[in-house]
């Protein structure tokens, strides 16, 4: 593959995850610059696909499980209708399909159907009918994916299942999770830690989550407050209501079921 054809995958796979996710400020750098050398491209370039992909799997939605509102999805659909075969929206299509990485990303936005709220309206991180859309782009475009099965570190959570993605480069990551008692968020949450012992003397907070439900596997974005260098492990505890910055609490969960020994010298039941 010549150069410029690698810039253009890297273009297009960088706009295809920017019509369904924030970019890092490294990747929305990276992106301006590939935009500057490709001028017939624009950063919006993809969004079209994913509203439409969107209009179309909701526009029979009595769950309201898309944020769009009714008379947009309406307007979507009528105007593609209306385009011929040559319009820009098909050309795209076409050109999704030539690049391998990009079409699996592209189909996975269309098999599941993305939500107009992460391309308009910005509230996709409380939208959580889209997270496996975001999760899937990670696990096809990450090139430095590292992934961990969850382990119980007290018998009360023996039943809970699941596994942890992550990656450096890109900053992001998911925990999947079943078997996880449902919490009261008024008392407490679960909180999500990093361990990152080479950059940071503490975990690092991952963010706060609930388990509303107990009947399916709950996916959650992992959300670092300091970045992460080399993430060696993850844990899990329950927190109080908003979470806290250096936990006192026992783990619930880690991954992998081992922590490195570089972790800090204290306890395998403290965080």
């Amino acid at each position: 593959m010549d150069r410029t054809q690698e810039k253009l995958n890297n273009l297009l796979d960088l706009l295809a995850m920017r019509s369904c996710q924030p970019l890092s400020y490294t990747e929305e750098l990276e992106l301006n610059h590939l935009l500057d050398e490709f001028p017939e491209y624009t950063p919006d370039y993809f969004e079209p696909i994913a509203a439409l992909a969107d209009s179309t799997m909701f526009v029979h939605d009595p769950k309201n499980l898309s944020s769009m509102p009714e008379s947009i999805q309406k307007k979507i659909i009528k105007n593609f209708r209306s385009q011929n075969a040559e319009s820009k929206t098909l050309q795209i299509f076409k050109n999704i399909f030539q690049t391998p990485k990009l079409a699996w990303a592209m189909t996975c936005l269309l098999a599941i159907g993305t939500s107009m709220s992460m391309i308009e309206f910005r509230n996709y991180e409380t939208n959580y009918r889209n997270l496996p859309v975001k999760k899937a782009l990670l696990e096809i475009t990450s090139e430095d994916l590292i992934e961990y099965n969850w382990f119980a570190q007290t018998d009360e959570f023996c039943d809970c299942s699941g596994n942890v993605m992550w990656s450096d480069d890109s900053q992001r990551g998911f925990i999947t999770l079943a078997g996880l008692p449902m919490n009261d968020s008024s008392k407490n949450q679960y909180q999500i830690w990093i361990v990152d012992p080479n950059m940071h003397a503490n975990p690092v907070d991952g963010g706060v989550f609930d388990i509303v439900t107990t009947e399916s596997p709950t996916i959650i974005p992992i959300n670092p407050k300091l970045p992460i260098g080399k993430a060696k492990g993850f844990a899990i505890t329950l927190e109080q209501t908003g979470g806290v910055v250096i936990s006192e609490q026992p783990l619930i969960l880690t991954a992998p079921k081992e922590r490195p020994e570089s972790t800090y010298g204290i306890s395998q039941t403290t965080i």
